[in-house]
């Protein structure tokens, strides 16, 4: 796996022609791979404005999916943005929203030279400017050479024939250009602001030196670069010495803050005598259940249970820990890293205790983490191997074992095994911190928002929404649900009447309302039922599975249902099956499904899921139709995408005895019909009945706490580490 680019910022600006450009003309430069830039032109470079009232120009927005992969969505418009283009007094002549990609070919020439291939406007019926390219770039100094050779499929796309540039950095800010785009010749200035580690604003001006075609004369472009998140990073194994016992003469709460290299830590015990344990801090009070649990219900846990085996009999101590992360909902990681740092805190456990920690939700386990003070301490330093947790070969463990259905290896089980066994019972000691009852609500608030975009209806439609989200745990596992949702804004297309009306909630009520039992069973399988309406208009059941893998690699799944609709009493009868692949751990991940859909409808859906951070982009391709006779007997294939994340801070506002935070997972995404002769607004294909809370989204961390996926994002568990042990020093 690679990390993110060094230089999160293109050298080359995102053109309204669908990918980074000198002007107009593609480079061999792509976003970088968790990059993105969203982009507004006051050009369509391959057409002559014909509307002089309203507006024209492209709304772009690009986003760095792999190595090497830039995808870039279009919006281009020209004239009247609100008119209904089927009426012939419209002053509009183009909506259109179409998807470009370019890639760069992995290898390496002299010069830095750089190789690259694309596509210009798939999707949609109306394909204007498709159009294939390549193009090569060289970088000599402070210049950017590139040239290339544009073949079109449509008599309007802009790349016909050679084309070519040359970009001169001025400075860290400015740049100049100059390309002929096969149609037209233009000189361009850029500037460049960076307005945080993560975020820059980009702004460029261009005027055309010829006049074959109607193209603009001056062209202006402003655009926002940002990092959608960190990248996994390779996970290269980093053992620390082979001793003993590592770090068997230190105490592990002295040292998390220690810039020293982690060899540092952990000097060779001496063959003759072990090293004696350096002795704590007297004026400090050792550790002790009820402390560890008060601490972690002020960290942010609820329904937590302690259970401290002191070191006996040769053995290590081992703290067994259980707790429901009230505060921390958005990210499984997150819960992880407080919860961790809790225990390890200054003047908390001794370089050899030991930590089974789970973590629960709805008061069921969903992610296991074993260690030691030692190795956890080392770890946080960029071990990987510890010494501490040495297996019964004496060769150096995992320094931080993480497991989703605690069916640990059965070495590791025979070690927990024997750790709880050393212990005297009356040695024992025991703490619980409920943190208030377990039915107290949790509340999150965000926007729901419904959109039509590029249509003949409008530019931009919208319905605009505020959403408040409850669960309310009832026993293990059992909890009601539910979204009252209160209308805000919305466009005049959502109006009563309206082509979009019956897309937006009208009065405030209940969007869903579930009674869900989750269950994790053996051997990776975990299922769960709900019961209720799963939105205003289709009140039933559903009954969900699914099977993981331990490392997270595969998931399959089934989903089966039974559904009526309130005023028409129309029944359906959801029968999905689906099978996942992480390709890339935390990163990128194929997902095929298959069946019987919400609205009758069968057919197929693949997609591929890329992760950034916190941050969710899903591309789909679609194929499905319904019975003959029903308003979907016809088959459509439609492609399109949606990116999702979480909104507000990581940590839930405690508000006296109940919680409130932001939306776990706001998405928004556009689809478009392709292979078809016309644009008609299409509805309901494709549908997948899904409950906001449960085994996908909170159970499996929305699919991401294979052990696999949590050790290709170690870099983010050790900041959150860090930056929970920082706040409790």
């Amino acid at each position: 796996m690679l990390a993110q680019a060094e230089e999160p910022w293109p050298t080359a600006q995102l053109a309204p022609t669908g990918y980074t450009a000198a002007i107009n003309s593609p480079t061999a430069d792509v976003l970088p791979w968790g990059g993105a830039g969203l982009s507004l032109t006051n050009s369509n470079p391959e057409r002559t404005r014909k509307k002089p009232q309203g507006s024209f120009g492209s709304v772009n927005a690009g986003f760095g999916l792999l190595p090497g992969l830039e995808l870039v969505g279009r919006l281009a418009y020209d004239g009247d943005l609100e008119c209904n283009m089927y009426v012939r007094t419209c002053a509009s002549s183009q909506r259109d929203l179409s998807v470009s990609a370019k890639y760069q070919l992995p290898i390496e020439l002299p010069l830095d030279t750089r190789l690259a291939l694309g596509f210009t406007d798939y999707g949609g019926a109306a394909t204007s400017y498709r159009s294939y390219y390549g193009v090569a770039t060289s970088t000599w100094g402070p210049l950017d050479l590139s040239l290339g050779y544009g073949r079109p499929k449509s008599a309007s796309a802009l790349l016909d024939g050679v084309f070519g540039s040359v970009a001169l950095r001025l400075d860290d800010h400015w740049s100049a250009a100059l390309e002929h785009d096969s149609r037209e010749s233009r000189l361009g200035l850029n500037y460049l602001r960076p307005l945080g580690r993560d975020l820059a604003l980009r702004v460029g001006a261009s005027r055309k030196l010829t006049d074959s075609t109607g193209q603009q004369t001056w062209q202006m472009n402003a655009a926002l670069n940002w990092v959608m998140g960190q990248t996994p990073e390779p996970f290269m194994p980093r053992r620390a010495p082979v001793a003993t016992q590592s770090y068997a003469g230190a105490d592990a709460s002295a040292s998390p803050w220690s810039s020293a290299p982690p060899a540092a830590y952990a000097a060779p015990v001496a063959a003759a005598a072990p090293a004696a344990p350096v002795a704590m801090d007297v004026a400090a009070a050792p550790l002790t259940a009820e402390g560890l649990a008060q601490a972690l219900q002020a960290s942010g846990f609820a329904q937590v249970s302690v259970r401290h085996s002191p070191a006996q009999a040769g053995q290590p101590a081992l703290w067994q820990v259980q707790a429901e992360p009230r505060r921390w909902r958005q990210s499984q990681l997150d819960a992880l890293g407080a919860a961790l740092a809790a225990w390890l805190k200054p003047v908390g456990a001794k370089a050899t205790d030991e930590l089974l920690l789970t973590l629960t939700y709805q008061r069921e386990p969903v992610l296991h983490a074993y260690t030691n003070a030692a190795c956890l301490d080392g770890w946080l330093q960029g071990w990987t191997r510890c010494a501490g947790m040495a297996g019964a070969d004496g060769q150096p463990g995992r320094a931080l074992w993480l497991s989703r259905n605690g069916e640990w290896p059965a070495e590791l089980q025979a070690r927990l095994q024997s750790r709880r066994e050393s212990a005297s019972p009356e040695s024992v000691q025991q703490a619980f911190e409920d943190g208030g009852p377990a039915w107290l609500p949790q509340f999150e608030i965000g926007p729901g928002l419904r959109t039509a975009v590029g249509t003949e209806l409008g530019l931009f439609d919208y319905s605009l929404a505020l959403e408040l989200g409850t669960e309310v745990n009832l026993a293990p596992g059992l909890f009601w649900q539910g979204v009252l949702s209160a209308p805000m804004l919305h466009s005049n297309d959502f109006k009563d009447g309206q082509p979009f009306a019956g897309y937006r909630p009208k009065e405030l009520g209940f969007d869903s309302s579930l009674l869900s039992y989750w269950k994790a069973l053996p051997h990776g399988v975990a299922a769960q039922a709900s019961a209720g309406y799963i939105d205003r208009s289709y009140r039933g059941g559903m009954v969900e599975g699914l099977w993981t893998t331990e490392d997270g690699r595969w998931r399959l799944s089934a989903t089966t249902g039974r559904f009526e609709h309130e005023q028409t009493a129309a029944r359906q009868t959801p029968l999905l099956g689906s099978a996942r692949w992480s390709l890339v751990p935390g990163a990128w991940q194929l997902e095929a499904t298959a069946g019987r859909f919400l609205g009758g409808d069968k057919g197929y859906n693949l997609a591929s899921k890329h992760w950034f951070g916190d941050t969710l982009i899903n591309l789909f391709y679609r194929d499905t139709q319904g019975d003959a006779g029903t308003p979907m007997a016809a088959s459509r294939q439609f492609v399109g995408f949606s990116i999702s994340l979480p909104l507000g801070p990581k940590a839930a506002q405690e508000l006296g005895p109940v919680t409130l935070r932001g939306s776990d997972r706001f998405a928004w995404g556009l689809q478009t019909k392709v292979g078809d002769k016309d644009n008609a607004l299409t509805q309901g294909y494709g549908d997948q009945p899904r409950v906001r809370h449960g085994l996908r989204t909170d159970v499996t961390d929305f699919d991401r706490n294979g052990r696999d996926d949590m050790l290709a994002n170690s870099a983010r568990l050790r900041a959150v580490l860090a930056q929970q042990l920082a706040a409790l020093r």
